[in-house]
């Protein structure tokens, strides 16, 4: 594995702490560099661009100290500019001291952020995943405070879960494993999106694909669209989670013996019901809000707020994830095309599987509404992010497609979001139709 480089940006009022970062990030095997304060000002500079030039990701120490340190601007200003050329992967607070709302620049705040002020294994844990390093084990990272109790709940990092359960590649995107009053189950990473605006659908005169085909029509006009914070399942629901909820006494999905030598791929063949009951089976055990993301969640995920095209920018590069183009003809372990995140660090966004989504499939403009969130609605839902069997102009971020709730496709799954529901789905009626095969 080549050592991750990483770039350190902190204030040194804040050593103490760096210190203990640096160090573990180190003996979990990457590759750190610090510009120290004090150079001249067009010294620091210079080598500030020259240590980034060496580094794919930036660690922000997040803390007060931080945020009035020109020096710290500088760094992170440096890194933003590279990170818009696609230089860098990703720039990456951790907070490690309180700040005041309203004191973190706009550019930093809109940064999906790791909290250490709570639990630093964690958000040491998350750190080391998004740049690609599996977790320290607790008796090897260095002291920190005891994890917050989670009443009747192990807490492990897979280690609860049975190894023929278990996959390597899970262990190293981030699931954790517990066993819930004797049931096993999979808590997935995710991302946070914050709350506010976004543009959704498409605009023709930007979008070829959107100008020259007419399929395209139920993605217009583009509007403006206000969603509270979520946070949103980093990877699709994969065969080794599913299987928790089959092990438990739930139905098997079609084609499911054919699935079991994958565990770190998507799940398929699940109807939408399947999808809403295995949510609420999770939600149940785990005293968690998991449910499905309604479609304007999901392209808010997919896309930011810059309106663009695919999760990564407005070109499409068949290396950032799996379509038609890449002649792979199945679908891939999940977090297999990293560069193909969105800028909250979603992946798995573009191609793959299709996913299923929490919404009925209404003309737009998108609302919020109990119309459109309707449980009891036997019509289409709404399917997002295109699949392996589908084109580069289904997995752009505004691509809608539709399905019955009953039908399953090969190529269709689902993903979780986290957070209080927009609506009152209390009364959702859980039952399952009988499967009606695809067309």
């Amino acid at each position: 594995m080549v050592e991750p480089r990483i770039f350190i940006s902190y204030c040194h009022e804040d050593e103490d702490f760096t210190r203990r970062l640096v160090g573990d990030l180190r003996q979990a095997g990457a590759e750190v560099r610090i510009v120290a304060s004090g150079l001249a000002q067009d010294d620091s500079r210079q080598r500030i661009d020259e240590e980034l030039a060496e580094c794919k990701w930036m660690v922000l120490v997040l803390t007060p100290n931080a945020i009035a340190s020109q020096h710290v601007k500088d760094e992170v200003q440096a890194a933003l500019v590279r990170l818009s050329q696609n230089s860098i992967h990703d720039v990456i607070p951790v907070l490690a001291a309180p700040c005041v709302p309203g004191t973190i620049p706009p550019q930093w705040s809109v940064l999906p952020r790791y909290d250490a002020t709570q639990e630093y294994p964690a958000a040491l844990a998350a750190v080391l995943r998004t740049v690609g390093l599996p977790p320290i084990l607790p008796s090897h990272a260095t002291a920190a405070s005891p994890p917050a109790r989670v009443p009747e709940v192990h807490r492990t990092l897979g280690s609860a879960i049975p190894d023929e359960h278990f996959s390597p590649t899970l262990a190293r995107l981030g699931f954790e494993g517990r066993i819930v009053n004797g049931v096993e189950v999979f808590i997935p990473p995710v991302c946070a999106v914050p709350a506010g605006e976004f543009l959704m659908g498409s605009v023709p005169k930007h979008d070829h694909v959107a100008a020259n085909e007419t399929w395209t029509n139920d993605e217009q006009p583009q509007h403006t669209v206000t969603l509270p914070g979520y946070e949103i399942a980093c990877f699709p629901v994969t065969v080794a989670e599913y299987a928790c909820f089959v092990r438990s006494g739930r139905p098997e999905p079609t084609m499911w013996q054919k699935q079991q030598n994958k565990l770190d791929h998507p799940v398929v063949a699940v109807t939408w019901y399947d999808a809403v009951a295995y949510a609420a089976w999770l939600a149940g055990q785990t005293r968690e809000a998991w449910r499905l993301p309604t479609e304007a969640e999901w392209e808010k995920a997919a896309r930011g707020t810059d309106a663009r095209i695919y999760p990564w920018g407005d070109i499409f590069e068949q290396e950032r994830c799996n379509t038609n183009e890449s002649h792979i003809k199945s679908t891939t372990p999940v977090g297999s095309y990293p560069t193909g995140a969105s800028p909250y660090g979603v992946q798995d966004l573009a191609g793959n599987i299709w996913e299923w989504t929490s919404s009925r499939y209404v003309p737009y403009p998108y609302t919020i509404s109990v119309e459109r969130e309707d449980t009891h609605s036997s019509e289409n839902r709404v399917l997002r992010g295109g699949s392996w069997s589908y084109s580069a102009r289904n997995a752009r971020a505004a691509c809608r497609d539709l399905d019955l709730p009953s039908n399953f496709r090969g190529s269709l799954g689902f993903r979780l979001a986290r957070a209080a529901p927009m609506l009152d789905l209390s009364d959702c009626d859980w039952s399952q139709p009988s499967r009606s095969r695809p067309s």
